[in-house]
């Protein structure tokens, strides 16, 4: 009798074991076919890309300087994101350098391409959500370009700011809302 309990343990657990597993044997015979389950997953994924660097050249010394660039922004999923830039100055500020001397700049962006309607950036900060990113390709090769980013550089700073050559970087993230 406790041999007998131990075996009927034993096949329900092997049992419990074997119903974890989808797939099924073939049979001997003339033919055989077994079936086997497949799964995955494929998680989200953004892309920002076809930026190209702004480069304003000599300043004339009057007006502002404005730079607009259609970007291909990617997501696999459902075409919404938020936007998040930082700049390559002090605390990540939104400024170009020659050194010593610090001209601010300020970034806007746009779901759509074009210079329409752009929301202001604040450096480290996330936009509000985003729509339109191209959800068929990544690299925007079938799509087209989906979004507008913007640099600015105002009178007044370029003015006030000693002569050199300034330079620095702008990040851009894309992530999900």
């Amino acid at each position: 009798m406790k041999m007998m309990k131990s075996l009927l343990a034993l096949g329900i657990v092997t049992l419990g074991a074997s119903a974890a597993y989808a797939a099924t044997q073939g049979t001997l015979g003339a033919t055989s076919t077994g079936t086997a389950d497949i799964t995955l997953t494929i998680s989200e994924q953004y892309r920002i890309s076809s930026l190209q660097d702004y480069t304003f050249g000599i300043y004339s010394g009057t007006g502002d300087l404005t730079s607009n660039d259609d970007v291909c922004v990617y997501h696999n999923g459902d075409g919404l994101y938020t936007v998040t830039a930082t700049g390559s100055g002090a605390a990540n500020a939104f400024t170009v350098t020659n050194g010593s001397n610090t001209i601010a700049y300020s970034v806007a962006f746009n779901d759509q391409t074009g210079v329409v309607g752009q929301t202001a950036l604040t450096t480290g900060n996330a936009s509000a959500t985003q729509s339109g990113a191209n959800v068929t390709s990544s690299d925007c090769s079938s799509g087209g370009l989906s979004a507008n980013l913007q640099v600015q550089l105002l009178e007044a700073a370029l003015q006030a700011a000693p002569s050199g050559a300034y330079t620095g970087t702008l990040s851009v993230t894309v992530q999900t809302n």
